[in-house]
């Protein structure tokens, strides 16, 4: 059965653009209310603005999802506006590349931080709106959070944790009736102004991935959407990433040899 969005409210990490903003579009459009954040203030405020003109009801928090006091105000505000929270989609994220060896500490910190730790705040600071409402909690992994895959070791490593997260809270909330997912999401059509970490902590634009085929942001967005409104708990995205899940349980052995095959191909 399908979930039924009207008069829901959903907050949504990273939304001011790319697969959070697609997320935020296509819930509004079944009747949500949704909740818009990011860091930058502008590219949130025209983008709440975008969903506004189109007749959605829709509030803007900017804010830094790896900060515990930018998340408190996240759910303040979204309690303020709203009264109630249905469902909390942890979408914000950062990546990098560059070798455990080349990566700089502070790359490394900020990537767990983002990815990590800004999943772990906002669940926090939603936790108690999210029992009262029987609500939704969906975590945002990556087809690299199943495998550590060389060069992107940190950013797997970020995505991995999430699975332990998820596991445990899906334990833990399952008296309370709060449904956990969490969505292992491959290669995605890029926002052209989305942008990575390098080895050194320099801000560049996300590389080109041309040898492999992306999938649109239309069909991710869906279904991560389809998690929440089918109550699922893991879903594995994209035929890559799905044979990567499969061949990691039956031959890891094989999956290690690709992986080092290919890693110094590259090279």
């Amino acid at each position: 059965m399908q979930h039924n969005f009207k008069n829901k409210v959903v907050i949504i990490t990273g939304s001011s653009m790319g697969i959070g903003n697609e997320m935020a579009w296509q819930i509004a459009k079944k009747g949500g209310r949704v909740v818009l954040n990011g860091r930058n203030p502008d590219r949130l405020e025209k983008a709440g603005r975008e969903l506004e003109e189109d007749g959605h009801e829709v509030l803007t928090v900017a804010g830094d999802v790896s900060k515990v006091a930018d998340c408190k105000k996240l759910v303040d505000e979204t309690i303020k506006e709203f009264g109630r929270i249905d469902v909390l989609i942890n979408n914000a994220g950062v990546s990098t590349e560059g070798t455990v060896e080349e990566l700089d500490g502070s790359v490394i910190k900020k990537i767990m931080e983002v990815n990590y730790l800004g999943s772990v705040y906002p669940t926090q600071s939603a936790l108690p709106y999210l029992k009262n409402s029987q609500g939704s909690v969906i975590f945002i992994s990556s087809v690299a959070g199943i495998r550590g895959i060389p060069n992107y070791s940190v950013y797997s490593s970020s995505k991995m944790a999430l699975t332990a997260l998820a596991e445990a809270l899906r334990i833990e909330l399952s008296k309370d009736q709060v449904h956990v997912g969490i969505a292992y999401v491959g290669f995605t059509e890029n926002d052209p102004q989305k942008t990575i970490y390098d080895a050194k902590g320099l801000i560049v634009p996300q590389p080109k991935r041309d040898f492999i085929k992306a999938e649109p942001v239309e069909k991710v967005a869906g279904r991560i959407i389809g998690i929440v409104e089918n109550k699922k708990f893991k879903e594995v995205f994209t035929p890559l990433g799905k044979l990567n899940s499969v061949l990691n349980k039956l031959t890891p052995g094989l999956v290690h040899r690709v992986l080092k095959r290919n890693f110094y191909k590259q090279q």
